[in-house]
Parts: structure tokens; sequence; C-alpha cells
């Protein structure tokens, strides 16, 4: 794309990151009304007016679609920290907590916000401070894979293998990266 100064400049199509999704989730419930996940998707879509672009983009491990995805791990952290209630299957409606914390106009939710709430704090199986490397919402996918790199100690691999496998692997494996 060219600029007003003939100044040549890429436009990044992203899919936000599961925890920049939390807010804008909270937000489109808020309303107290009950909405299927489809419904939430597609409202927090329009409300952060995604292009089909970047709905259509997927993970780069698979054929999942990378928003589906990440509103997936948004609405689970909420319902986990009991800000969304789930009276039916697949259905979600905001929780008298989900609805004080937005009276309370947070600036971000993201998993250290969740940490105050006991029943998320279940849902991670840890004792506080374990999980201190979760990546914080603002960080890119840009930034991930150029300025990241995971250094292990290999003294260290074998407690790592133990946790992998006895703790919720897709869990510990978010908080990991």
């Amino acid at each position: 794309m060219t600029t007003g100064n003939d100044v040549q400049r890429e436009d990044k199509i992203d899919t936000p990151q599961f925890q920049t999704l939390m807010l804008p989730l909270l937000k489109v419930m808020g309303g107290g009304h009950e909405m299927s996940t489809i419904q939430m998707r597609d409202a927090v879509a329009i409300n952060l007016e995604m292009t089909a672009e970047a709905l259509s983009l997927h993970l780069p491990t698979g054929t999942q679609n990378a928003f589906h995805n990440r509103m997936g791990w948004a609405i689970t952290f909420l319902y986990k920290a009991c800000l969304l209630k789930r009276p039916r299957r697949e259905i979600y409606i905001i929780s008298e907590i989900g609805k004080q914390v937005l009276l309370e106009h947070p600036v971000e939710i993201d998993a250290e916000f969740l940490r105050s709430y006991d029943n998320f704090n279940k849902f991670h199986h840890s004792p506080s401070g374990e999980y201190e490397s979760l990546v914080p919402a603002y960080i890119t996918n840009k930034q991930l894979t150029e300025e990241c790199e995971i250094k292990i100690n290999p003294s260290n691999i074998h407690h790592l293998r133990v946790k992998i496998t006895t703790q919720n692997a897709q869990v510990y494996y978010l908080n990991l990266i």
C-alpha cells in the first residue's frame, strides 16, 4: 500500500491474542442477554471492526480458525473466573461478578487480572506465582516470533516434562510460551 507520501507500507493483518479479546467480550456480554458462542464471536468481531481477512486467518499449526480458537480461550478464561455463566451448553450470560467488573471500568482483562478470582486459580491448579510467565496481552504474534526465545536450563528438563504430562497440557503450554 502507498501512503500520501509515496512511501510503501505493509498493512499487517492479525488476529488479537485471546487475552486482548477478554475485555471486549465481557463488554459485549454486558447487555445481560444470553448469547451463543457464535453470537459472541460475531459481536466481538463487529465491536473490534475486524476485517474479513483477519477473521479468515488460521492457526499456523493447522486448519483451525485463529479467531474462533482465541475467542474460545477468552470465553473459557472468563467462565472459569465466574465472570460469565453458562446456563446451557454453548450459551453464556454475564454473571453478577462480571457486571461488577464492568462497573470498575478496567483498562484490560488478562490472566493476571483473573488471578484475583479463586475459581480461576482453581482452574489453573497452581499455587500463586507458578504462572508468572504468562505472555502479557499487549505482546503481538510478531513480537513473539521476532523478539522472544525460550531458554530452558538442562537441569529443569525432567521437571518440565513431568509438569506437561501431569497438568492440563493446553493450559501449561499456553503459560510456557
